[in-house]
């Protein structure tokens, strides 16, 4: 070949190497200059969501999924609306919608790591559309296949974090399932044992923090489950308004933040707050969340119900009956209703309710709790001294401790039963409690532990009594001593209330 043809030809292989090279290198630049694009445009999304924009959230995603198909995150955020639908109302036709876009994301997702990827994002929403497919699962009572997501999920999850230990996002479903799994009661512990999750409330906190504090994409959720997790399970109600208020006034128009701002301040019994609240979400126009509203009506009724006002009360109970679409609450909200009859001497209908009280959820403290309260209601309807202690419980909740007292005295000057007198002084105890009579409120509590007359649940509450007043009186020994007694009760009412309870005071007690 002639020297100047070789020559020209090295020089075109040479400027086409050089070509490609520049154009690798801006595929690259594009890359990284597009990723910052494409989290603003999911970022953007989930703030329509959150806002309860879900005709701008769904446009947004769509069109990610439009501008690159093969990328499995279009598909997964588009899923999450469909999710919520689903969980508020259980119809079956958003399950399918909310399946069938999980199973492009995962379809998608698998695509992108054949390749022994290295990219912690694309096992990332793997992990999280099958951790949303857990409760979906979950929901439809399809609990082996909630099972399998939750283990492909945790699967996923724990890849994220081994490729690159700072992406905070994947945090949030593995704190969520720490903390979920160390709650779980033991009889369903073989079960979970299939998932490989061994469950740590600190680890599961601790990851949540994390995913609150750092996430692109989980913040906002991380947040609120921190919220919730603080008020019920800590009773940390200022670090629960710390997450909790933010969210609300950054999405003033999510139900869901909204019915749990209610929730929490009426943990703190600030009751009228909370009415005005949920009076608010009821008249809301977001038609897809019935449930919430359904709900919203049921905690008005006990806010109601809680201060007495027997014939407003029944009035919400009723509407919540009417439209609820799931059995949780039926029966406690059906023998309350009873109540509000009797309380408003009519008898022969109470009965009627208290027929109703066996069809709540038997997983609830307050269903298990209706069913049994009803069946001796409908033998013998409730006298006039247990009336007169349901309405007394009511002023205890409505922080009105004095007033209560003073009707305790009243009651327990009348000729009742032993019964009667126990519970008499179980709520005497809880009474002098908050009007910071902590000594007082102790010895109440422990004379009420080993009494015979005291339904075992009430001993059970007792010991917890006497756990909580001696921290107050600075006997950490006696904490620990009372919480170890009560931990020993089994199988009662509220038992699961106060297991949350036992937890909370012991995790305030540590040094």
């Amino acid at each position: 070949m002639h020297p100047k043809i070789i020559y020209n030809s090295k020089k075109l292989l040479l400027f086409r190497w050089t070509i490609y090279v520049i154009l690798f290198a801006l595929s690259f630049s594009c890359i990284a200059s597009a990723q910052p694009n494409f989290d603003k445009r999911i970022t953007k999304g989930l703030n329509s969501l959150y806002k309860f924009n879900f005709d701008k959230s769904q446009k947004i995603f769509q069109k990610i999924i439009d501008v690159d198909s093969t990328n499995p995150a279009g598909y997964h955020f588009q899923s999450v609306a469909y999710l919520w639908y689903y969980l508020d109302n259980k119809d079956d036709f958003y399950l399918e919608l909310f399946l069938s876009y999980s199973d492009s994301a995962i379809i998608k997702g698998k695509e992108c790591i054949m390749d022994e990827s290295e990219d912690p994002f694309p096992f990332y929403i793997l992990g999280s559309a099958y951790s949303y497919r857990a409760l979906a699962f979950a929901r439809a009572e399809e609990y082996l296949n909630a099972l399998w997501a939750t283990k492909e999920s945790y699967s996923y999850l724990n890849k994220v974090v081994a490729l690159d230990s700072s992406y905070a996002d994947a945090y949030f479903g593995l704190g969520l399932f720490n903390f979920a799994v160390s709650q779980t009661p033991s009889v369903w512990k073989w079960a979970l044992d299939l998932t490989g999750i061994t469950g740590d409330r600190k680890k599961g906190i601790d990851y949540l923090t994390i995913a609150a504090e750092e996430g692109k994409f989980s913040a906002v959720d991380a947040q609120f489950y921190l919220s919730q997790l603080r008020a019920e399970f800590i009773q940390d109600y200022k670090g629960a308004h710390f997450f909790l208020d933010k969210l609300v006034k950054k999405y003033p128009g999510n139900l869901l933040f909204k019915s749990s701002a209610a929730s929490l301040l009426i943990k703190e019994k600030k009751l009228k707050k909370a009415e005005k609240i949920l009076s608010g979400i009821i008249v809301s126009k977001d038609s897809p969340f019935k449930q919430i509203k359904t709900y919203a009506n049921f905690i008005l009724g006990n806010i109601f119900f809680t201060i007495n006002n027997f014939d407003s009360a029944k009035t919400f109970y009723h509407r919540f009956l009417n439209s609820t679409t799931d059995n949780h609450f039926k029966g406690i909200a059906a023998l309350k209703l009873g109540l509000c009859y009797q309380f408003l001497d009519l008898p022969e209908i109470a009965v009627e309710y208290y027929m109703l009280a066996g069809e709540g959820n038997m997983d609830l403290d307050e269903d298990i709790y209706a069913l049994e309260m009803g069946k001796r209601y409908l033998e013998n309807q409730p006298d006039s001294s247990r009336l007169k202690l349901i309405f007394i419980k009511n002023l205890l909740d409505a922080s009105s401790y004095k007033k209560a007292l003073d009707s305790l005295d009243n009651l327990s000057a009348k000729s009742v039963s032993d019964t009667i007198q126990a519970f008499i002084s179980f709520y005497r105890s809880d009474a002098k409690f908050f009007l910071g009579e902590h000594q007082e409120s102790k010895e109440i509590a422990v004379s009420l532990i080993e009494n015979e007359f005291a339904e075992k649940w009430v001993q059970a509450f007792a010991c917890y009594f006497a756990a909580r007043a001696s921290k107050e009186l600075g006997s950490i020994l006696d904490t620990h001593l009372f919480l170890g007694y009560a931990d020993d009760f089994h199988d009662f009412h509220f038992q699961n209330r106060l297991r949350i309870l036992i937890y909370s005071l012991s995790y305030q007690s540590q040094p």
